[in-house]
């Protein structure tokens, strides 16, 4: 273990550090990687089964629910080059739609990264489109929008399983035509280098094949909790799925031992607690699109909303060659007391990346103060015990990113390294175990405003004269004043009634905050699985210079985007209210 800098824990962290179990770790995630864990199958609930029982073995009181979830699972596909008869391998994805026993017929055009900008001047209506990389949400608007007849994804070396419905959770009304109505399939590089060939040579057309099984499925949700001795109306959130792609012991076997590694040690120590700590099991990650968080964060928003500190996610860790700690996303707020533990606890330090739409963030419309998902990710390429451990993201390899067996059948136990899968456990027992005792949550609430007023200085910018944003950006201006005394006073010593004042405002801070930060339909929606900027409601505001003056098209823009600086400024206010209120009760 790296030699320790700073004082990031005390000596009842430290202890605890030294109860984590790389023997106690891998048992756990063998156990559960013996299961194929499609969401909702009979395997997923042996995997839940045992995580109950150990929970329970150890004093947690254990919860246990079965949401309805719009669920999808892939089965058999097929792609035909017509003429010669070739079939390069290919698989099919949760939520492509069948195309029935005789399949689709069309001809093959090659489309780039098969996003927008790229069917400019093409006419694909009725084409299959070849395109490079993963398959996913960013193809399936403009795939449906120009008429394609299908998506063929060029996954890269390998083969990825993927998910493509854009839609977050289950669909709503509002929300179901935006599920992919044609068939979605992907093939390696190989195979896409061969039918880049045979479209040089001429008209290339192919038969495509898929077979999904997308129905409503009872879903399983495990939430174990962890009482302090004191009663709290407050708690934090640790959780991970534990369904998978094939036996998934990286993904997300690894992740669900270190919850439970986590809750053992806590559990034999709920005496240093202040909060609650809950462990939360997800089903739905990958065959129904975050379904099961999705269903928790509405069905439990009020709850969240009131007494959740923080969002703890974890995904993947402890893989082989995972020497990289420099990548675990974060929000602002969150990543100064991230950094300082993973400076701490290793000799790296964690560089800021901006959380993304992924890992079952279901959470930004409560507001949740986010840590993580990814944790430790691949180091330079080598060779470990014979297996190329290169990381894979979108086709490239590269240090950092997932492992190349990410979302294959290659995600087995061969795959875990015991001393990386100890030293992620031991960040995740030290995270957890300061935001349920710190006094003061360790949150940074100067830099939240800080992304907040920098997003808004480059949208002004952007739109000129267009759309006025300079009374927005006065009040971010005051709120970081106001920030910046709220961070002051919280370093100095606090009662127990000055803590919680304090407590409370960095919470209602990050409630206002989050959801213009990183929503665009509010506290209440979802919105759909694809990247976005900070304070993505006013983006469209760049736009405005470039509409006709007097377009229907500027106007309705125009009626849009004053509600939405309105929704920016009554948080902003909100937010500078609930600190300056917090900072005269502390004195």
């Amino acid at each position: 273990m790296a030699e320790r800098r700073g004082t990031a824990l005390d000596a009842r962290g430290e202890a605890l550090l030294g109860e984590v179990s790389a023997d106690r770790l891998m048992e756990y995630d063998r156990t559960i990687a013996q299961w194929v864990r499609l969401s909702g199958s009979e395997e997923e609930r042996k995997a839940f089964d045992y995580v109950e029982s150990l929970a329970r073995d150890w004093g947690l009181a254990v919860e246990r629910y079965a949401p309805v979830c719009l669920t999808s699972w892939p089965g058999p596909a097929t792609l035909t080059l017509l003429g010669n008869g070739e079939q390069p391998r290919c698989i099919t994805h949760s939520f492509s739609t069948s195309t029935g026993p005789g399949g689709i017929e069309a001809e093959v055009v090659y489309l780039g990264a098969g996003l927008e900008a790229d069917y400019t001047g093409r006419d694909v209506r009725g084409k299959f489109v070849l395109t490079e990389g993963l398959a996913g949400p960013p193809k399936v608007g403009p795939s449906e929008r120009h008429g394609a007849a299908g998506v063929i994804s060029i996954s890269g070396p390998e083969i990825h399983e993927m998910i493509v419905s854009p839609v977050w959770g289950s669909p709503t009304p509002d929300t179901v035509d935006f599920l992919p109505t044609i068939p979605h399939v992907s093939i390696d590089r190989a195979s896409g280098d061969l039918l880049k060939e045979r479209l040089g040579q001429g008209t290339l057309r192919a038969r495509v094949v898929t077979e999904v099984d997308t129905r409503w499925r009872l879903l399983p949700v495990l939430v174990a909790t962890i009482a302090p001795p004191a009663p709290s109306d407050e708690f934090v959130m640790f959780s991970g799925h534990i369904d998978s792609w094939h036996y998934g012991a990286m993904d997300n076997g690894s992740a669900n031992a270190t919850q439970l590694e986590v809750a053992r040690i806590l559990a034999g120590h709920r005496d240093l607690l202040r909060r609650e700590v809950r462990f939360a099991f997800w089903s739905g990650h990958s065959h129904a699109r975050y379904g099961s968080s999705a269903w928790f964060a509405d069905e439990f928003w009020q709850e969240l909303h009131d007494g959740c500190v923080a969002h703890v996610n974890i995904d993947g860790p402890g893989a082989i060659n995972a020497t990289v700690l420099t990548e675990a996303p974060t929000m602002a707020e969150t990543h100064g007391f991230a950094r300082e533990l993973i400076e701490y606890l290793s000799d790296q330090e964690l560089e800021y990346r901006r959380i993304g739409r992924m890992g079952d963030q279901s959470f930004w419309g409560v507001g949740l103060p986010a840590l993580f998902c990814t944790l430790s990710t691949q180091g330079a390429a080598e060779s470990a015990g014979g297996l190329d451990t290169s990381a894979i993201v979108g086709g490239a390899r590269r240090r950092g990113g997932s492992a190349w067996w990410w979302h294959t059948p290659d995600d087995t136990m061969d795959k875990i390294d015991p001393a990386n899968l100890a030293r992620d456990a031991r960040i995740l027992v030290a995270t957890v175990y300061r935001l349920a005792t710190d006094a003061v949550l360790p949150f940074d609430q100067t830099a939240a405003v800080d992304e907040v007023r920098s997003a808004l200085s480059d949208i002004a910018s952007r739109a000129g004269n267009a759309f006025d944003l300079s009374g927005v950006i006065a009040e971010a201006d005051a709120l970081r004043e106001a920030a910046s005394k709220l961070g002051a006073r919280c370093q100095e010593p606090a009662n127990e009634a000055q803590a919680r004042a304090l407590n409370r405002a960095i919470m209602a801070v990050s409630r206002e905050l989050i959801p213009v930060n990183y929503t665009e339909h509010g506290q209440f929606e979802q919105d759909l699985a694809l990247p976005g900027q900070p304070i993505p409601g006013l983006r469209p505001a760049v736009r405005l210079a470039g509409l006709p003056a007097d377009s229907d098209e500027r106007h309705l823009l125009e009626v849009k985007l004053r509600r939405e600086r309105n929704r920016v400024r009554a948080a902003l206010i909100a937010s500078r209210r609930a600190v300056e209120a917090a900072l005269a009760a502390a004195g």
